[in-house]
């Protein structure tokens, strides 16, 4: 691909990791806060960041990463907007993963930026991890996926 992504779904885990290490996803988080390309995401990611900060640092913790976590997006996705999408997807990839597919897919995104190797076992053509998605950009990634 010769051109940069424009939009992307960023899963939770992006907004997690980038959050906690120097790793590839930060540099996907940099990516959007500089206007690079525009964040996609749903209730469910903003939900599992919540949930993740609230249970391993604090109830505040959990309350700035989900506001940072939505700032960040250009459109949050609602379940409502996806049932359709969901019904199809039923059975072809584990249930926890089945909102963030959905969404991609209802919002006709060319990636799924995540580390999650469910999606690469279920085939799914969206995805990608966030090493390779820096790649598009032109940037030396980390050397770890995520």
């Amino acid at each position: 691909m010769n051109t940069k992504p424009k939009r992307a779904y960023l899963d939770s885990m992006i907004f997690i990791f980038g959050r906690l290490e120097e790793c590839n996803s930060r540099l996907v988080l940099f990516l959007a806060q500089i206007g690079e390309f525009e964040v996609v995401t749903s209730e469910l990611v903003l939900e599992e960041v919540d949930r993740f900060f609230r249970d391993n640092f604090s109830r505040q913790a959990g309350y700035l990463a989900r506001r940072f976590a939505e700032e960040l997006s250009t459109r949050i996705v609602k379940r409502e907007e996806i049932k359709t999408e969901i019904k199809e997807l039923k059975g072809k990839i584990k249930t926890k993963d089945l909102e963030n597919l959905a969404a991609t897919r209802h919002e006709n995104l060319t990636y799924l930026v995540a580390y999650d190797k469910d999606y690469e076992e279920a085939k799914i053509e969206e995805y990608i991890t966030p090493k390779e998605y820096i790649k598009l950009f032109k940037l030396k990634p980390y050397k770890m996926e995520y």
